[in-house]
């Protein structure tokens, strides 16, 4: 399994490891359904003379009411529904960021350990989306100006942090949602060994 996986000791320790890992889980949820919203405005599936209408929501404080004009094309939309995507990835960067660190995992850049430049590949995204919700861009400082290389289960990713410092971060810059599924797989599967479970 590698060298940075400690074992998780006590109830409370436990307790934490549980409720990060279930944080990583919901926020890999959100990003699927993110992903699935835009995949079915893209298809057209979502009309705009359907969903640009006056809009009402009544709640026990008051109500908020979305008069219709922001979303009247099928461009606004996409465009809308893109955004999620992007919102949901950087929360699930945090807080697969977080379930990392209540493990005790640290990122390592030097670290011959795969699970460690792994670790390592998650913060350094994380500080990318941390430093700029808005406009993320890769923020690498002292040790991690390198070329950071991870296997993931057979798909190597190797990037040039030097280059990319004060880049727009991009996620096709790490093998696009495909490669951040196999970093989600393989940080649960190991947090989960960390706990005991």
């Amino acid at each position: 399994m590698g060298q940075g996986v400690p074992q998780m000791r006590g109830e409370k320790a436990n307790m934490n490891m549980r409720e990060a890992i279930e944080d990583a889980e919901i926020g890999f949820r959100q990003l699927e359904f993110a992903i699935r919203l835009l995949s079915y405005c893209e298809l057209g599936h979502v009309r705009p003379t359907d969903f640009d209408t006056d809009h009402l929501v009544k709640l026990e404080g008051g109500n908020l009411h979305f008069p219709s004009g922001n979303f009247g094309t099928a461009d606004d939309i996409n465009r809308a529904a893109s955004i999620t995507v992007l919102q949901a990835f950087s929360v699930n960067v945090l807080v697969l960021d977080k379930a990392f660190e209540v493990a005790g995992i640290k990122p390592n850049p030097e670290s011959p350990d795969n699970l460690i430049r792994l670790r390592t590949l998650v913060y350094m995204v994380r500080c990318a989306q941390a430093h700029g919700p808005a406009d993320p861009r890769w923020e690498v400082r002292n040790k991690y100006l390198r070329t950071l290389s991870v296997d993931l289960d057979g798909v190597p990713v190797s990037l040039d942090l030097i280059a990319l410092n004060g880049q727009p971060f991009a996620v096709d810059q790490i093998g696009g949602y495909e490669n951040w599924y196999r970093i989600y797989c393989i940080a649960v599967r190991t947090l989960k060994v960390a706990q005991g479970g």
